[in-house]
């Protein structure tokens, strides 16, 4: 059996994430009133209320799933990482990407970028080609999502997702991840900046990403997935400066469900 010192030393307090996608933060290590045994105290983040307690032999195991090995709780680092991101998609199905842009946002700062065009391995429509630029043949050489894959899940595997109008974007992630029979997480943590702004400024005619941008003095160039992941992140720097509770705004999203929880 683990002892209290060495429990301490494996968890330390601070925010974890568990394998499904829920978050967590650990507070303290305590001993069971009979037992003994290392016990972690911990309360759910984002919905729940309350402190939970866990055996840390249980908080440190590995588990199965479909064939692929997790750790049960993953300590993450920096609990305010943004990963602020946006797809373009190839037809009305909105089920396949054509391009996808990330921003990362550290402590502050954008700290990180990347884009790529996909190979939706599927039809285009007229209209989304002639609304994101992007055609049969501009991808045809390029990465499918499967092979994407493992050059983004790091982006998105530590850090709070977002993205504007948010729902779309994370709807087509989990589109693809089912087709693909990627298994990732049942749940992710994410925030919408089209609600932060509906909020913080009333007073715009609308909150699309090229009316924020305009109002504000952001350079967009609309529809590009890496200049909308940049606005998308700018737009939260601008309502973090403007001393928004961003953490308010968190919500979670049933990726295997493909819809908001409830």
């Amino acid at each position: 059996m683990l002892t209290i010192q060495e429990a301490k030393q494996l968890i330390p307090p601070g925010r974890y994430r568990h394998f499904k996608g829920n978050e967590y933060e650990v507070l303290d290590i305590a001993s069971h009133s009979e037992t003994e045994e290392p016990m972690v105290v911990y309360r759910a983040l984002y919905g729940s209320f309350g402190l939970w307690v866990r055996p840390a032999a249980m908080w440190l195991e590995t588990v199965e799933r479909d064939g692929h090995v997790f750790r049960r709780f993953t300590q993450i680092h920096n609990p305010w990482r943004y990963v602020a991101f946006d797809v373009e998609t190839p037809n009305s199905y909105n089920d396949r990407m054509s391009a996808i842009g990330i921003t990362v946002i550290e402590d502050g700062e954008i700290t990180d970028e990347f884009f790529s065009l996909v190979n939706p391995e599927t039809r285009f429509d007229a209209f989304n080609i002639e609304l994101t630029g992007i055609s049969p043949a501009d991808v045809e050489n390029e990465p499918t999502f499967p092979q994407l894959w493992k050059q983004i899940e790091p982006f998105f595997s530590d850090g709070i997702l977002i993205a504007h109008n948010a729902p779309f974007d994370l709807s087509v992630l989990a589109s693809c991840l089912q087709a693909y029979g990627i298994h990732w997480r049942s749940k992710v943590q994410y925030a919408c900046t089209v609600r932060m702004g509906r909020q913080v400024h009333p007073e715009l005619p609308n909150h699309r990403l090229n009316t924020m941008c305009e109002a504000f003095g952001i350079d967009l160039d609309h529809h590009h997935a890496d200049s909308d992941s940049r606005a998308c992140a700018e737009l939260l720097l601008r309502y973090q400066k403007e001393e928004l509770d961003i953490s308010s705004f968190i919500r979670t999203y049933e990726l295997n469900k493909r819809r908001i929880k409830r």
